[in-house]
C-alpha cells in the first residue's frame, strides 16, 4: 500500500490530500471520505485514517482531503458554506478519477456534517445526471447532521461554554451572536471561525429529508451510539428508508469527533460494521443479516 500526499485545485483553493493506494491493480470501486467540521475533524482523523488504510488493503483506493479552511488547505472557516463543502468534495472525486484512470465507480463516506454534505452531493449528481462514477456507488452516513438549525445551535453553544470558562459568564449571546455573523462578522467556535455563508447555507432545518431519494446506490447510515441503552434516533432509520436501497445499523462507539479520555486509533465496531456491509454489497449478498463486532477505541 502507498500512501502519497499531494494538494490539488478547486477554483481558487488549494487543497490538501492524501491518497491510499493498494499494491497491486486498484478494485473498480475507490473511495473519498468526508470529514466533519471544524476541531470535530481534528479529533475523527485517526478513525478515517484507519479506515482508509483498511479499505486499501482490500483493494480500494481512498482520497482523503481536507475541506477549505480545515487542516492543510487554504482558506478559512469563516468563508466556508456547505455549497464550498460540495465543490470540495467535487473536485476531489474528479481528482481521484484523474489519478485512478481505471476506477469505475466513487463511493463516498463520512461523518456527521461531512456525511450530510457527501449525501447532498450525491443526491445533486442524480438530479443533475452529472458524476456518472458516483451515481449508483456506495454512499456511507456516520451519523449524519439531518437539522441544520440545530446544529448552528450548537456550535453557538461551544462558544458560549467558553465564554462561561473564560469569563465565567455569558458576555454574548446566542442572539448576540447570530447578529454578529448575519451582519458580516464571525463568531470562534473552538479556534475555527464561523460565518454567514456557513449560517445561511445551515439555515434550513432539514439538511436531509426522509422524502425519497434519486440516489439509487446501496446507502448505509449509521447511529454512533456511545451504549446500547442510548435512545435509537428513529429519524436516522426513516433517512435510511428514503432510499431505495437503504440500510439503517446501530454501532456502539464512543463520541470520538469530541474530546474524549479514551485515544481513538479507530472505531473497530463501526469500522468493521462499515467494512462487513461493503463486502456483501461487493458479493451481491445484500440480504445477509450483519454481526455486530467488538467494540472499542
Amino acid at each position: 500500500m502507498a500512501e502519497t500526499p499531494f494538494f490539488f485545485a478547486r477554483q481558487d483553493a488549494r487543497l490538501f490530500g492524501v491518497l491510499h493506494a493498494p499494491e497491486g491493480p486498484a478494485k473498480p470501486l475507490a473511495f473519498v471520505t468526508s470529514h466533519p467540521f471544524g476541531e470535530e475533524k481534528l479529533w475523527s482523523h485517526r478513525v478515517f485514517v484507519s479506515l482508509a488504510r483498511a479499505l486499501a488493503q482490500r483493494g480500494h483506493a481512498v482520497l482523503r482531503f481536507d475541506y477549505t479552511g480545515a487542516g492543510d488547505s487554504s482558506g478559512t472557516t469563516a468563508e466556508t458554506s456547505l455549497t464550498s463543502h460540495r465543490a470540495d468534495l467535487q473536485a476531489a472525486i474528479e481528482t481521484l478519477e484523474q489519478r485512478i484512470p481505471t476506477v469505475q465507480r466513487i463511493g463516498l463516506i463520512g461523518l456527521r456534517l461531512g456525511a450530510s454534505v457527501a449525501a447532498l452531493l450525491a443526491e445533486a449528481a442524480a438530479e443533475s445526471q452529472t458524476s456518472p462514477r458516483l451515481r449508483g456507488a456506495p454512499l456511507v452516513l456516520w451519523d449524519p447532521i439531518l437539522d441544520g438549525d440545530a446544529y448552528f445551535q450548537e456550535l453557538l453553544r461551544i462558544n458560549l461554554s467558553t465564554q462561561l470558562a473564560v469569563y465565567g459568564k455569558v458576555v454574548d449571546n446566542r442572539e448576540v451572536l447570530t447578529a454578529r455573523i448575519r451582519s458580516g462578522g464571525s463568531v470562534n467556535v473552538d479556534g475555527y471561525e464561523i460565518g454567514r455563508d456557513l449560517l445561511d447555507s445551515c439555515g434550513m432545518s432539514t439538511l436531509l429529508t426522509t422524502e425519497t431519494k434519486r440516489h439509487h446506490g446501496p446507502t448505509l447510515v449509521v447511529q454512533i451510539a456511545a451504549s446500547q441503552a442510548q435512545k435509537e434516533r428513529t429519524e436516522l432509520k426513516a433517512l435510511a428508508a428514503s432510499y431505495s436501497r437503504g440500510t439503517s445499523l446501530r454501532a456502539t462507539e464512543q463520541p470520538f469527533w469530541r474530546e474524549i479520555k479514551p485515544f481513538y486509533g479507530r472505531a473497530a465496531q463501526l469500522q468493521e460494521m462499515t467494512l462487513q456491509w461493503l463486502d456483501q454489497i461487493e458479493s451481491g449478498d445484500t440480504a445477509a443479516p450483519l454481526e455486530a463486532a467488538a467494540s472499542g477505541g
